[in-house]
C-alpha cells in the first residue's frame, strides 16, 4: 500500500488536541477526492501558534508541512495567516466521516460527533482557535466561543457537553450564535482550563484572566 493511505496510531492524548482543533479552526480535506485518504490542515495569524500544533504532529510521527504567512484572503483589510497541512492519511479519512456529513450537492460541512467527549486538553485547542475573553472597563466580564457555524441543536448539545463532561455550566448567547461562561463562572472556566502553553504565551496569553 501507497504511503499516502499509510495508518496512524494516534494517541488518546494526541486525539483529545484533535477534538479541540476539530471544534475550532481546524478542518480534514479530501482535495483528491479519494475515500481511501484525506489531510488535516490548521490556519492561524500566529505562526507560534502553528509550531505549537506542529510539534504535538512531529511527536505522534505525521508528516506536515508548514507555511508562515502564506495566505491571504481575498476581501479588503485581510491579513496573511500561517497554516500546517499534514500528507493524506486513512486514518483521516475515518475521521472525515465522523466529522463531516454532505449535502445533497455534494459539498461537506463539518458536524459535531454524537460521541463528542470534552476534556480539559481539547477546551484547551478549541478555546485558543475558537474563544476569547472580553474585558469591561479593564476587568474579565465573560469568556464567548464561537459557535455559529453549527445548528441549534448541536449548539445545545455543546452547552451540555460543558456540564457533562467538565461540570460547569455555560450559557447559549443566541443573538450571537456562541456559548458565553458569565462572570461568576470565570474561576471555575480557567481552573479547568490548562494554562497558556509557555510558546504561545507572548502571542495569546491575552485570552487568559
Amino acid at each position: 500500500m501507497r504511503e499516502l493511505f499509510k495508518e496512524l496510531n494516534l494517541s488518546g492524548e494526541f486525539m483529545e488536541h484533535f477534538t479541540g482543533l476539530m471544534l475550532g479552526d481546524g478542518y480534514l480535506s479530501n482535495q483528491n477526492k479519494s475515500k481511501y485518504s484525506a489531510q488535516l490542515i490548521v490556519t492561524n495569524k500566529h505562526p507560534s501558534y502553528i509550531y505549537s500544533v506542529s510539534k504535538l504532529l512531529t511527536r505522534e510521527g505525521i508528516d506536515h508541512i508548514v507555511k508562515i504567512n502564506d495566505k491571504k484572503g481575498n476581501f479588503p483589510g485581510s491579513k496573511r495567516s500561517s497554516s500546517l497541512y499534514t500528507k493524506f492519511y486513512v486514518t483521516f479519512a475515518d475521521l472525515e466521516r465522523k466529522w463531516y456529513e454532505t449535502r445533497s450537492d455534494g459539498t461537506h460541512f463539518k458536524i459535531v460527533p454524537a460521541d463528542l467527549k470534552l476534556t480539559p486538553i481539547s477546551l484547551l485547542q478549541w478555546y485558543i482557535g475558537d474563544g476569547y475573553l472580553v474585558n469591561l472597563h479593564g476587568k474579565p466580564a465573560r469568556v464567548q466561543i464561537c459557535t455559529d457555524r453549527y445548528s441549534d441543536d448541536e449548539i445545545v448539545f455543546l452547552r451540555d457537553c460543558f456540564k457533562r463532561d467538565l461540570g460547569l455550566d455555560v450559557q447559549i448567547d443566541w443573538n450571537r450564535r456562541r456559548l458565553r461562561i458569565p462572570t461568576r463562572k470565570l474561576d471555575e472556566f480557567f481552573a479547568i482550563l490548562p494554562k497558556c502553553p509557555s510558546e504561545i504565551e507572548t502571542d495569546l496569553g491575552y485570552k487568559w484572566a
